[in-house]
């Protein structure tokens, strides 16, 4: 979240919990929806080609604590340890271990925001996606992408920055004209990035604010190449505001947004926003968006609600957008005793903008409850570090649902995978609270949750989950304590594991060597996990953490890692050598003698083997082209 003076946090919001919030008949937004169009568009030319000069915006350090919603907060209070806590690390008996990063690798840093921008800024809102050939990580203020080598399974195998990246996040809008909000896209790299992979279409969605002028910029690539041409357009979805803390998914019907308006002129606070995906796709330059407005009131003022973002196959045509929010009722409501999510249904027609609906549906209960805040509303330094070095303390963002929220259809059930940090142990421990709603057409409910806590005396926030498409869950997110420098880690589930239990244990992607100072307490302000669209099943994972203690010295990092249900090929040859084993042993796809680089092996061009396949019965070594004739007498096989 972030403008030059503005900031990011939540505001405490009191409503009830239920199929008819009062502000649905109360207020007059809250079922009229305001209309627009783009207001500039234009075609650009190849990204890999674009030079922006270096400028940064002056006095743009930070994301500075201005802006509250105007709505009651509750004090912390002392409480019991999160019902639902899992204090395990290890993997659990008959778990199938997470698996290590196959693919480990720097991401941006504020050292790249001071070479190609000419100063630093701190959170990183460190966010990514990947696509079948390339991933994009865009931070504040920066975008890099990394063209990924992949083997004949398709699985990763490495990752290479490409030509002329990374680059100032505005040169995507670089040359952009027509209107005063193109003139701030093209000028006002003020960050909140989002990338998004749509891969139902094959293109990279990307976004961020011009937040003084209340302007969406948002650009589409025109092909499947991130590095090639996008279309772009300005939107003024928060006209005489500023649209703090933009958030988006992908559904066929709509590229969804949410929104937090400052400052709240008319009473209103969360937005949410569905542009014309199908004309986008088409490059129209005078796309559509249809915005809803929630009120803020003293009773009622949800904060850091979701859109929901797709992954795998689209659901059954017609399904709406669900956004939702993590909702502590002690915190959140008015004490009715009901912690859960708060969904609300956007159905968006673009051929008749008014009669888009956005409904709230009732509240996906929690089965346990949860305490969401850690140390008090509005309280950054929360999130200890080791004193060595002089670190701060951090920022939980507890206020806030963490993103993204996933949504996914397996044609009988559709889910949403969420999550957000809580108080693990009453005493302000963080830990991840994370869950799966499931849909199978009687309405969303809690299938599964936990709180991933194990009991170390760590702290977890600032979390991502996402599922893949065989149903396994991987979460991941930032760990720090007053032992421990800030980390990345992660841990996952599969399918049929006990439910609300991540029991493969947990895996470090990157250990931090240092701690955040003086750097306004700031961390996140988001992280990204998604999931790999070539086999449906490879998570893939961006969060930031410090090699060096310092100010405004950020690194992140970015890895790839997938389990049992991947079936990912791993070298154990760099060409084929053994080429009458059965497998293929350097991931190219192409086993034994399918393979050229077995072309001139003995087992391929005959050479006197008369049987050789594994499994076939011989008497002799030379039967198998090998010495691998195993077994018993008179019952022998390649091996």
């Amino acid at each position: 979240m972030k403008s030059r003076t503005l900031l990011l946090l939540a505001a405490v919001c009191l409503v009830a919990a239920g199929a008819a919030p009062a502000w649905a008949a109360a207020n007059p937004h809250a079922n009229v929806p305001a209309v627009g169009q783009a207001v500039a568009h234009d075609v650009s030319g190849p990204l890999s080609e674009v030079q922006v000069p270096p400028r940064f915006p002056q006095g743009f350090r930070v994301e500075v604590p201005l802006h509250v919603p105007p709505a009651k907060g509750r004090p912390d209070t002392a409480g019991a340890p999160d019902p639902l806590r899992q204090t395990e690390s290890l993997p659990l008996p008959g778990a199938a271990a997470t698996a290590p990063p196959s693919l480990n690798f720097p991401g941006l840093s504020d050292d790249d925001n001071a070479a190609v921008i000419g100063g630093r800024i701190v959170p990183p809102d460190t966010n990514g996606d990947i696509g079948p050939n390339h991933y994009m990580q865009w931070i504040n203020l920066i975008v890099g992408v990394w063209d990924i080598a992949r083997d004949g399974s398709g699985a990763p195998i490495g990752a290479t920055m490409a030509a002329g990246f990374p680059k100032a996040g505005n040169s995507f809008w670089a040359g952009f004209t027509g209107s005063a909000a193109a003139d701030a896209c093209r000028n006002n790299n003020d960050g909140d990035p989002i990338v998004l992979y749509d891969h139902l279409a094959d293109r990279w969605f990307v976004s961020q604010f011009s937040i003084n002028q209340g302007v969406q910029c948002i650009a589409l690539s025109t092909t499947g190449d991130p590095t090639g041409t996008y279309y772009r357009w300005a939107f003024e979805v928060s006209p005489g505001e500023q649209n703090d803390y933009p958030k988006f998914g992908m559904m066929p019907d709509a590229y969804y947004l949410s929104l937090r308006d400052f400052p709240s002129n008319d009473g209103t606070f969360a937005g949410a926003v569905a542009f014309d995906r199908a004309a986008m796709l088409a490059g129209n330059a005078n796309a559509t968006f249809v915005k809803f407005s929630l009120p803020c009131l003293s009773a009622d003022c949800p904060d850091g609600i979701q859109p929901p973002h797709l992954e795998g196959p689209a659901p059954a045509p017609g399904t709406p957008g669900i956004f939702s929010k993590a909702w502590d009722d002690d915190y959140d409501g008015p004490l009715t005793g009901t912690d859960g999510y708060r969904l609300w249904e956007f159905h968006a027609d673009f051929a008749t903008p008014s009669n888009s609906t956005f409904t709230e549906l009732p509240i996906a209960a929690s089965a346990g409850g949860w305490d969401s805040t850690m140390c008090g509303f509005f309280q950054r330094n929360c999130v200890p570090q080791p004193k060595k070095g002089g670190g701060e303390a951090l920022d939980p963002s507890d206020e806030l649902q963490m993103y993204r929220a996933q949504y996914r259809s397996f044609g009988g059930y559709d889910t949403l995978v969420l999550n957000t940090t809580v108080d693990a142990d009453g005493s302000n421990t963080g830990g991840v609270r994370w869950a799966e709603l499931r849909n199978s057409g009687g309405g969303w409910s809690v299938y599964q949750e936990g709180t991933y806590a194990p009991a170390d005396g760590e702290n977890r926030w600032m979390g991502s989950a996402a599922m893949n498409g065989f149903g396994d869950i991987a979460v991941g997110y930032s760990l720090s304590s007053t032992k421990t420098y800030p980390s990345v880690r992660y841990a996952t589930r599969m399918a049929g594991d006990p439910l609300g239990m991540l029991p493969g244990g947990e895996v470090e992607l990157v250990a931090g060597a240092g701690a955040q100072t003086q750097s306004y307490n700031r961390w996140g302000d988001y992280s990204t996990m998604s999931v790999d669209p070539v086999d449906d099943c490879t998570f893939w994972y961006t969060q930031e953490y410090y090699e060096n203690s310092g100010s405004f010295d950020f690194k992140t990092r970015i890895g790839a890692f997938a389990g049992p249900s991947c079936n990912v090929c791993v070298p154990t040859e760099p060409t084929e050598l053994s080429c009458n084993d059965g497998l293929d042993n350097d991931c190219d796809g192409f086993v034994d003698c399918a393979d050229s680089d077995c072309s001139a092996d003995p087992a391929c061009t005959g050479g006197g083997c008369t049987l050789g396949q594994p499994g076939d019965s011989c008497t002799v070594n030379a039967d198998c082209c090998s010495n691998s004739c195993k077994g018993k007498p008179g019952q022998k096989t390649c091996k």
